[in-house]
């Protein structure tokens, strides 16, 4: 299972990637987190607070077919480049991926970001066209992961609408603005599976995006 957190912009993917690593190793996954963003902000991190599993790096057009999977039994996380930056970094992880997150927060210049770019290719036409460089021609399924969100808000109502208005899947799960959370890049990382990352696998395994551990 590879799973590619992408996002236009700074959403707080790089964050939701290290949370997601721990949160899958805690929950008795074997995982291993892949840095393609050029900022190498998430292997900083991982060397300051010592994972306790591998990070790749690999921010290149070459990731695809570079990159060496955990195989059946382990969870491979990647976080891409800003893919309105980067699109030859999304496009070459989109060809292997099994599942796609795109992390943005719930505001309208998330979702302009994310669907109605003014200067980039839309997130979905990136993941969609992805398939025609798959082996089974067809696009992985593609998530949105709300994040950094507020507590019950009029916002976050009207963009979930926005999304599924436009045929968009949305987690029921979203990361809340929380310090422990927006301040965690930099320190070692304890209990992620008991908050809202280990949520988002049960939701994830509850939806069949992937395997029980």
């Amino acid at each position: 299972m590879l799973i590619a957190n992408i996002s236009p912009r700074s959403m707080g993917k790089t964050t939701d990637t290290g949370m997601m690593g721990h949160a899958f190793h805690e929950a008795g996954y074997r995982v291993q987190l892949w840095d393609a963003d050029e900022s190498e902000h998430l292997t900083q991190w991982s060397e300051l607070a010592e994972f306790p599993f591998p990070v790749g790096r690999n921010a290149t057009a070459k990731f695809a077919e570079q990159y060496t999977p955990l195989g059946e039994t382990g969870v491979d996380i990647v976080d891409v480049g800003h893919t309105e930056n980067h699109p030859h970094i999304a496009d070459s992880v989109l060809k292997v991926a099994d599942l796609v997150i795109v992390h943005m927060e719930a505001s309208m210049a998330d979702y302009q970001r994310v669907h109605q770019p003014r200067t980039s290719t839309p997130v979905k036409t990136m993941v969609g066209r992805s398939a025609f460089d798959r082996p089974s021609r067809t696009a992985p399924p593609m998530w949105v992961l709300l994040n950094r969100a507020r507590p019950i808000v009029k916002s976050e109502r009207e963009i979930r609408g926005l999304l599924a208005d436009a045929d968009y899947q949305v987690f029921t799960v979203k990361i809340p603005l929380l310090d422990d959370i927006k301040q965690a890049t930099g320190f070692p990382v304890e209990r992620a599976a008991r908050g809202p990352f280990g949520e988002l696998i049960t939701e994830m395994q509850t939806r069949g995006l992937i395997k029980s551990a």
